[in-house]
């Protein structure tokens, strides 16, 4: 903007320098005519003086020189020149007196209040010096006369006079209303900049995931954009202009400690991970920063604050840590399970040998049976164990839900070791849904917890198996297994997927973690709850693919649009 305010076209920059020599110059010229005696050479030299110290102050400006010193070097001289011309015309009485207003107004233009009163001061002392020297003799003035004609019409130089100063104002006025104009013009432009960097500024804090909170020097709360609100559960129009230690002071008192003691000390907390509490009784971890506000001169004037909600980044922290922890039993189970399977192998054989060789009966007999059914069992725990150390790489395809349901139905439905009053209810949309899985594993999956529904209802009740779309995105395919039973203990709801967690007399507690596994492999989630008026309920969560529609898979949002049923 500064540089709009003080550009000015190239004739207007010349015709400033120069105006005044060449008023000077056509006025002495006029002079010329109309006078019987004048000193014409000494003013023509004063003329010549003033434009040669106007160039030389245009090249000193262009050469880098302070534009203020410049241009008060020209009209000091301006100034100068004009009195020396009064000095050859005549004196106090010369028509030319009325050209020292021209230097004044110039000095208002360039230099602005102190130009035209530095310059006022200056004609004064200048006229009243010369009027002090003339008075006492100590100047005495040089022949000048006008012809008769002229002094019977002494109104045509003073015309003249008259018109050069009017054509000197009307220029200067019309580049001062010039000069307003840019500057009026420069301000809506600087305007405009400034409310659309706050748009700018405003649109980025807006739609940024990390919260930002801004405190001026008295710790008074300034700016909170839409996700600090949602961190911090609190409305900025309730906060704005009050003390974050009254508003947070209680449920964050270390996150309001760094606040406070950046302001005061001006120390800086850079991602540091601490745990506040949002007021409706949920904590969650904060990555947080905290730096000074300063301002141009370095002087601190508040604090502002970027933190960002790392509960999934926790969850994922911890997924790993559980990640690495199954790993590492995996590994002990497979080790433990080979040092096993090798005796029980013999242990097993040998049993059978003898059972063919001896006449069993009585107790001997049931006890046989009993190490013949107690070694089978003993395998399939080594044999889970194996499974669970050892599961096999994906091979993971475009598969349709509703076909892993289906196989999942005939294979309950011809067991017999169910309930005749076992049932399975299917809810499913009626265009299939699409996930990229293995379908061997993820039909072990399911077939595993629609099992353990059962054995909650004691091999009997409903099973109530539906498939629907979340409609967040990416969006999720969500299989829910929801049974009659009695449900889960609340305590036992985070437990049921570590290894070897079971509450079967008979069970190895290795099936839902192993389906837990197979379901994370897939980058999905495996949950568990209980059901007001129900039983419990496991659901699979699984990356959407699309949904086929007419032979066609449909991705993204037109593919909530091809579903049957309402999605959730």
């Amino acid at each position: 903007m500064e540089r709009i305010i003080q550009s000015s076209s190239a004739h207007w920059r010349v015709m400033r320098f120069i105006i005044t020599p060449a008023l000077l110059a056509g006025s002495a010229g006029l002079l010329w005519v109309a006078s019987d005696q004048i000193a014409f050479a000494a003013i023509f030299a004063l003329v010549a003086m003033d434009l040669i110290v106007s160039v030389v102050s245009v090249g000193a400006i262009a050469l880098g020189c302070r534009p203020q010193i410049a241009h008060g070097l020209r009209i000091s001289v301006d100034i100068l020149v004009i009195m020396g011309c009064m000095h050859l015309t005549g004196g106090l009485d010369s028509r030319l007196m009325v050209f020292l207003f021209v230097p004044m107004a110039i000095g208002a233009y360039e230099l602005r209040r102190s130009g035209v009163l530095a310059s006022a001061i200056f004609i004064g002392l200048l006229l009243s010096s010369y009027s002090l020297l003339t008075t006492s003799g100590l100047l005495t003035l040089p022949e000048f006369s006008l012809r008769e004609s002229v002094n019977n019409n002494g109104g045509l130089i003073q015309v003249q006079t008259l018109v050069s100063l009017l054509l000197v104002v009307g220029y200067i006025a019309g580049e001062m209303a010039a000069d307003f104009e840019r500057r009026r013009r420069a301000v809506l432009a600087g305007e405009d900049e400034l409310d659309r960097m706050r748009r700018e500024t405003r649109g980025i804090l807006d739609n940024m995931g990390s919260g930002v909170l801004t405190l001026d020097r008295d710790g008074l709360v300034q700016l909170l954009n839409p996700a600090a609100e949602s961190i911090l559960g609190v409305d900025v129009d309730v906060v704005r202009g009050r003390k974050v230690e009254e508003l947070l002071g209680q449920r964050m008192p270390v996150f309001v400690a760094q606040l406070t003691d950046c302001i005061e000390r001006g120390r800086v907390t850079d991602r540091c991970e601490l745990h506040v509490d949002r007021g409706d009784g949920e904590s969650i971890p904060l990555g947080v920063s905290v730096h000074s506000l300063d301002d141009p001169s370095g002087k601190r004037v508040g604090a502002v604050a970027v933190f960002k909600d790392l509960s999934n980044v926790v969850q994922l922290r911890e997924r790993m840590r559980t990640n690495d922890r199954l790993a590492a039993m995996g590994e002990l189970s497979a080790s433990i399970a080979h040092e096993i399977r090798n005796p029980l192998a013999s242990i097993r054989g040998s049993v059978e040998l003898l059972e063919g060789e001896l006449e069993l009966e009585g107790e001997n007999e049931r006890l046989f049976a009993l190490i013949r059914r107690e070694g089978a069992r003993l395998n399939r725990l080594i044999e889970d164990f194996l499974e669970y150390a050892r599961l096999r790489p994906l091979q993971p395809r475009n598969t349709p839900l509703n076909k892993i349901i289906d196989d999942l139905a005939r294979m309950v439905r011809s067991r017999d070791d169910l309930d005749d009053m076992a049932r399975l209810d299917i809810h499913m949309p009626a265009s299939e849904v699409v996930v990229h899985v293995d379908e061997e594993l993820m039909l072990q999956v399911f077939l595993n917890l629609a099992l353990n529904a059962y054995d909650s209802m004691e091999r009997s009740g409903t099973l109530t198996i539906s498939v629907a779309v979340a409609t967040e995105a990416p969006g999720e395919a969500i299989v829910r297994f929801l049974d009659e039973g009695s449900g889960l203990p609340a305590e036992n709801l985070e437990k049921v997927f570590e290894p070897f967690f079971t509450t079967k007399p008979h069970g190895t507690g290795l099936g839902l973690p192993l389906a837990n596994r197979v379901v994370v492999n897939h980058d999905g989630r495996l949950h568990a709850r209980n059901v007001d008026n129900a039983g419990a309920e496991f659901s699979v969560h699984l990356p959407l693919v699309g949904v086929m529609h007419e032979g066609q898979l449909i991705k993204g949002p037109d593919a909530l649009a091809c579903l049957g049923t309402q999605p959730v």
